[in-house]
């Protein structure tokens, strides 16, 4: 095990409580205070809450249209994994879409009617944060991809910025394979 990058997992937990890491940075923040709550239009027409998937291990994908393509690997990759393994039964995506600058008449429509083609295409629901109520409470950074996993019980266990790199990838899939082999 490198002891360098756990040193840095855990110094950059630290600052991740009181905000974002730096981009392209990996935080390990296993004890950090829970997630804060959130609620979310769907896709599909549903009002979706963090306390709805409680019990499950949560990959929280954030993006807005500056950031959307940012980590395209990982999403294939997700997609990939999801397909040959059954990570259903105990991890939820929570994919959102920041669309919080097309909230007026008429873009709000054409915003949501891509994101519901998107989310067709891809094969899952999409979150749809229309005040950027959720990047506030999350203190995600406009024009970067956030991608964070959750623990069973909504503590924050890893969190991301920016594009992640094939190593940080890796580091992903472990620890997300970690929590989902956790105790309930």
């Amino acid at each position: 095990m490198r002891r360098p990058a756990l040193s840095l997992c855990l110094l950059l937990a630290a600052s991740a409580a009181l905000g974002d890491p730096p981009a392209g940075s990996v935080v390990n923040a296993v004890g950090l205070p829970r997630a804060p709550e959130f609620t979310l239009e769907s896709t599909t027409g549903r009002t979706r809450h963090l306390r709805d998937y409680l019990g499950r291990v949560v990959i929280i994908l954030y993006e807005d249209r500056d950031s959307n393509q940012q980590n395209n690997p990982l999403k294939e990759s997700l997609a990939a994994r999801a397909r040959s393994e059954d990570l259903t039964r105990d991890v939820s995506l929570v994919a959102v879409a920041n669309l919080s600058s097309y909230d007026f008449w008429p873009a709000r429509g054409y915003a949501r009617d891509a994101v519901v083609d998107i989310a067709r295409q891809m094969g899952y629901e999409i979150m749809i944060d229309w005040s950027g109520a959720m990047s506030t409470a999350y203190r995600f950074r406009p024009g970067s991809s956030h991608v964070m996993v959750l623990a069973r019980d909504g503590r924050v266990l890893f969190r991301h910025v920016g594009a992640m790199s094939t190593r940080t990838r890796g580091e992903f899939f472990e620890l997300l394979a970690q929590a989902a082999r956790a105790p309930r």
